[in-house]
């Protein structure tokens, strides 16, 4: 089920290490479970006339708040390992970017995606993607720059596209959709992009490219996904052939997966367990009923070879 963290940032001047406010609402189980705020202090508490105008935040408001340093690890709190979204994701991850680079603050890894972008991909004859306009076409109440209110309104615009796309999480939406995760990790950085895969396609996009599929095949109707670097063939290839026996591929998973193919594990990427953000959700998934199989890459190859 939808499981993550919407956030907000207003500042204080057009620089984007310059955070006044951050909201943020918790989203599980397809409820907003949690919300908060936080006033910050920005640099020299200094605030440009423009910006006040926007968010109505004043010099006065966080003369004795907290600075980013101290603010961003009570937020982290709330992140956990859950993904990050925001409606414009690229102003959002820029301020807690250039935040921390400001403070020297170590930041840890960090994925995201943008409402704002799949709202577009979503409805693409819409005459406005704003915040404030979505918020109300959609009957979601605003408080427009309120930054808990801006991140409870795009955690309910997440939870719709979610209900829209008929897809149980943000990275199978964001899959659907033809989109990358974006990634922060210290020095790395990578944006929700629409820069797809090697091969040039979402793997949910993908379509069989052979003739008329056998309905015995052990893959035929299958959910399938992919965690790892695999030996024998890339992890596009593998879908197209796990596609081509009738399966439905996808970049992420959910409760409706029926085989994780782990391949060999990129430990630059991993937990101190050895796992995969997607392998450590898999096995939750596999040990609360689900019935989700993990198999290895042999094991893919054995069942997709055919009925025996």
């Amino acid at each position: 089920m939808p499981s993550f963290v919407a956030i907000d940032f207003e500042t204080a001047t057009a620089s984007r290490d310059s955070g006044c406010a951050v909201g943020l609402a918790v989203v599980e189980n397809r409820k907003i479970t949690t919300t908060r705020s936080w006033l910050i202090r920005p640099p020299d508490n200094t605030y440009d006339p423009f910006n006040i105008s926007i968010h109505g935040i004043t010099p006065e408001d966080t003369r004795g708040e907290p600075s980013f340093d101290r603010v961003w690890p009570e937020v982290l709190q709330y992140v956990g390992e859950r993904i990050v979204i925001a409606h414009n994701t690229s102003f959002d991850i820029s301020v807690v970017r250039n935040s921390a680079a400001y403070s020297s603050l170590p930041v840890p890894e960090i994925r995201f995606a943008c409402t704002y972008r799949m709202a577009k991909s979503t409805w693409p004859d819409r005459w406005s993607y704003r915040l404030d306009s979505l918020a109300s076409d959609l009957d979601i109440s605003l408080d427009h720059h309120d930054p808990k209110s801006d991140a409870e309104a795009a955690a309910a615009i997440a939870l719709i596209l979610c209900e829209q796309n008929q897809v149980d999480d943000i990275e199978e939406l964001a899959d659907k959709l033809g989109y990358r995760i974006g990634h922060l990790s210290g020095d790395e950085y990578h944006s929700f992009s629409n820069a797809l895969t090697s091969g040039g396609a979402s793997l949910a996009q993908l379509t069989p490219t052979n003739g008329e599929m056998d309905e015995r095949h052990p893959l035929f109707g299958a959910r399938i996904a992919f965690t790892g670097t695999l030996d024998t063939m890339t992890r596009q290839a593998a879908a197209q052939a796990a596609v081509n026996v009738g399966a439905r591929a996808s970049g992420s998973i959910s409760k409706k997966t029926n085989y994780l193919v782990v391949g060999m594990t990129d430990f630059s990427r991993v937990g101190q367990d050895g796992m995969s953000r997607k392998l450590r959700g898999a096995v939750e998934l596999a040990t609360t009923g689900s019935e989700l199989e993990i198999i290895d890459e042999n094991e893919f190859l054995a069942l997709l070879g055919g009925p025996g």
